[in-house]
């Protein structure tokens, strides 16, 4: 999943690279300043219904990998990062025409004109500009943390007809809430299908003893569905995590996991916290 990611994010920068150079093509000005010459018309109409697409597939792919909210968000990441990257590199373009000189305008004598700066300060602050905003992003790239049900960890199954993805909703411990009762959440999604023939679907430790004592039902009716459970006190290794699935016709499916492959994270806890009440 890692190298996924990886991938993602370099086909969306790529991809708004090559958009801009082709949207920078459709204009007169830049289209001369990129080839040394001036592209005929259809030519620059072609290269801007590409540059739009070419931004519109970057959108699309993230969207699909990394879903809505965060593929927005990164796309909206690269297209500054590509955008800054060009505008640092424009100046040195080699096929760029000659710059025309401008007449130099009368001055006055008496008055004292601001000193502009000059074309090499001006290269260093957008360097400067451009390092600073890769860091920033780079940055908050590394400290997103990756969609529970896209991890490596998360389990990929089949109960009845569906297929489904399961997996903690973090890593971590669990949560202690009131009377020191550890709680777990829970995240899962089935394919998009497969949503319409599903009634509810329960999660709980250890196996269900009746039809009526399925565990805690997942909230949410389609994409991607959650629940909070409690965990027993008695949680080991080999306790079972069972997954209740009820379809619309009422046909009931179960299937189950060992913790230490679900939550190997809280089954060091609760073997890490009977030692400690075993040394008092």
């Amino acid at each position: 999943m890692t190298h996924v990611l990886t991938g993602t994010h370099l086909a969306i920068l790529g991809l708004s690279l090559l958009g801009f150079v082709a949207l920078a093509l459709a204009t007169e000005r830049h289209a001369e300043h990129l080839l040394g010459r001036l592209p005929a018309p259809h030519w620059r109409l072609l290269a801007r219904v590409a540059g739009w697409l070419l931004l519109g597939i970057a959108l699309a792919w993230g969207i699909r990998v990394l879903d809505v909210g965060v593929g927005i968000s990164f796309w909206l990441g690269w297209l500054t990062v590509a955008a800054l990257a060009l505008v640092f590199v424009f100046p040195y373009w080699p096929w760029q025409p000659p710059v025309r000189e401008k007449p130099l305008r009368p001055s006055k004598a008496d008055a004292a004109l601001p000193v502009p700066p000059s074309p090499a300060s001006r290269r260093r602050i957008a360097a400067a500009l451009l390092a600073a905003t890769l860091a920033v992003f780079v940055i908050g790239l590394w400290r997103v943390e990756t969609q529970p049900l896209k991890r490596p960890d998360a389990i990929q199954g089949q109960i009845g007809p569906w297929s489904f993805s399961l997996a903690e909703a973090h890593r971590d411990p669990p949560e202690l809430v009131d009377m020191e009762v550890p709680m777990k959440e829970f995240r899962l999604r089935f394919c998009d299908a497969c949503d319409n023939d599903i009634g509810s679907v329960y999660l709980k430790v250890n196996q269900p003893r009746s039809p009526r004592a399925t565990g805690m039902g997942f909230m949410g009716q389609r994409w991607e569905r959650r629940v909070e459970i409690p965990l027993p006190s008695t949680l080991q290794a080999d306790s079972e995590l069972w997954l209740t699935v009820v379809g619309k016709d009422g046909a009931v499916h179960q299937t189950h996991w060992r913790m230490d492959q679900v939550a190997p994270a809280t089954v060091a806890w609760f073997e890490q916290r009977r030692r400690t009440d075993a040394q008092h």
